[in-house]
């Protein structure tokens, strides 16, 4: 089971027309041809690592050149940079992403619900701390009176109201162990 309460979170930019969300980790370079070692457990990483994305490393803009999986991370260049030499700057840096470019029609984004109440009929039962991913698929970790977790499958989640920050459940009252 991994965790994702880490440095998900969003940076607004001056004159706010930007959301940033923090995407992954590049640690290291791989091989001679410009690779990068990148690691993420966002929530719509498909939508994300694919050719001429736009990312952001250091505030600076850069556009994914290839992508391709590996073990338990990914392998990636950017800008058609091909020479080890030419990338060994973006070690053990961070990646963002643009929210708006993730052209969300009625997808809701994991990372933004964080912090919402959740709600079973007219009780609230506690706030959502963060997500893990498990082989069963995702789990909402909530903090109320005592920790819990929720499975994020239709038969759980009724409606997310994000209007109102908050998290309409049902059928939950068995993991209020």
């Amino acid at each position: 089971m991994q965790a994702c309460r880490h440095p998900f979170f969003y940076m607004k930019l001056i004159g706010g027309t930007m959301n940033k969300i923090y995407f992954g980790y590049i640690t290291m370079t791989h091989g001679l041809k410009g690779e990068l070692k990148l690691y993420t457990d966002f929530s719509l990483k498909e939508k994300v690592l694919k050719k001429d994305f736009p990312i952001y490393i250091s505030d600076e803009s850069h556009v994914l050149s290839s992508v391709r999986s590996h073990k338990d991370y990914y392998l990636i260049t950017i800008d058609g940079l091909n020479d080890i030499n030419l990338v060994e700057k973006f070690r053990h840096s961070k990646i963002f992403i643009d929210e708006k470019d993730l052209n969300l029609k009625d997808e809701v984004l994991l990372e933004n619900i964080i912090d919402y109440l959740v709600m079973e009929k007219e009780e609230t039962l506690g706030k959502i701390e963060g997500f893990l991913y498990n082989k069963g698929g995702i789990l909402l970790s909530v903090k109320g009176s005592k920790k819990f977790y929720i499975p994020y499958q239709d038969e759980f989640i009724e409606n997310i109201d994000q209007e109102n920050k908050c998290v309409m459940v049902k059928n939950v009252r068995g993991y209020l162990i």
